[in-house]
């Protein structure tokens, strides 16, 4: 054997013992991108996309229990959690090795998740069933469920994570429960009187509270009334309302800016987009809307919104500065919920209808990408570091 040969073959060698710890080492370091990536549940495969913002390449499809529905990450744990509805199960998947480690059963149609802010306690809202299941992720392990809810849908922990705010879909009720001891302490009323959905004459559609949004310091919280046209301000601290604000017809929820200065408003009733200080309370401004709006997603430094419409198939861009309305951009195939990129530069929109993810230049307000078969019914997106939103 010549001297060559044992060359080329020690070379060969050592390409394939680096090349096979490439491979390792970007399986074991999967997380160190989480920043980067953009999470996709979708509802009619059963699987969460995962897209590099990056490149807006699809990195990897990740199965899950059926009808996944919201997603979070926490990055101290590198952990994604997934609610499946259809199953009543969470799954808990590694963000290291994109794999599932771990299924929790919880109760009837769990759907929507909060983190709390030190990245190692979610709160589910088991909407069928009334309840609340407090979940370690710590130990991937239910240890509170909470009764007394009424359709609990989104959650809110306050600033320090000893408290959680319930926006009941079935009343017009802002239930706090104390997250150590797993009770419920109190119920804030939007509103004069308590009101739920079993005294409403259209019960199936009724619309109490969808969510409390708070201010990022979470100091202050605004919970919209659907049915009373009216959103309460709410100190967070001392859990009183400071202000009850007419709105628009049959209002959504509020959604803050990224600075915390505006508070938006979808009026579904009269496809009006109510828009709020929230320093002074006070409506600064009542814009055009649309039919079924979804969400609305804030960058470019604060000053422009995109308003989803999921009825009319676009997005409503509104100038923050001007307060008014600027510009629309159609949109293929039922768009759900957005997210805009920390930097404020990108929005991506999870199109349910057409099963794609469509990308948007947030300053130029103009579609640069369509990602496709993203998967069945993309429900939609979320973003470590962004400020994230379901239905």
């Amino acid at each position: 054997m010549t001297f060559t040969s044992n060359f080329s073959r020690l070379i060969l060698a050592l390409g394939i013992i680096l090349f096979s710890s490439n491979i390792l080492f970007s399986e074991v370091n999967a997380s160190n991108n989480v920043d980067s990536y953009i999470f996709v549940p979708n509802r009619g495969s059963s699987d969460i996309t995962v897209i590099d913002s990056r490149t807006d390449e699809i990195v990897r499809r990740i199965g899950v229990g059926s009808v996944p529905h919201q997603v979070v990450v926490s990055t101290e744990l590198d952990k994604l959690a997934v609610t499946n509805s259809a199953d009543d199960t969470i799954s808990i998947i590694d963000l290291n090795t994109f794999s599932v480690v771990s299924t929790i059963n919880l109760d009837q149609e769990p759907e929507h998740i909060a983190m709390n802010p030190s990245g190692d306690l979610i709160a589910v809202g088991n909407i069928a069933a009334g309840t609340i299941s407090l979940v370690s992720l710590e130990i991937d392990k239910e240890i509170h469920r909470v009764s007394g809810l009424y359709e609990p849908h989104n959650m809110t922990f306050n600033s320090d994570g000893d408290h959680l705010f319930v926006g009941n879909l079935g009343a017009n009720i802002v239930s706090v429960i104390n997250v150590s001891s797993g009770k419920v302490i109190d119920e804030i009323s939007v509103g004069e009187h308590k009101m739920i959905a079993s005294s409403h004459s259209n019960e199936n559609e009724y619309q109490g509270v969808i969510n409390i949004t708070s201010t990022p310091n979470g100091k202050v919280g605004f919970a919209a009334y659907g049915e009373g046209d009216i959103m309460a301000v709410i100190d967070m601290d001392s859990r009183q309302v400071i202000k009850n604000v007419e709105l628009g017809d049959l209002p959504w929820r509020a959604f803050t800016s990224p600075s915390g200065a505006y508070m938006i408003v979808p009026n579904n009733g009269d496809q009006t987009v109510s828009i709020f200080s929230a320093k002074t309370f006070e409506e600064i401004a009542r814009l055009p809307g649309g039919e079924d709006m979804t969400g609305v997603n804030i960058g470019w430094f604060d000053s422009l919104a995109y308003v989803i419409s999921r009825g009319e198939d676009k997005v409503i861009v509104i100038d923050l500065t001007k307060m008014e309305k600027v510009g629309e951009l159609l949109l293929a195939g039922s768009p759900e919920t957005g997210v805009v990129t920390p930097d404020g530069l990108k929005l991506y929109i999870a199109l349910s209808g057409s099963n794609e993810v469509a990308v948007i230049d947030v300053e130029k307000m103009k579609i640069i990408k369509r990602i496709g078969e993203v998967g069945e019914e993309p429900w939609g997106v979320h973003m470590v570091g962004a400020i994230n939103y379901c239905h």
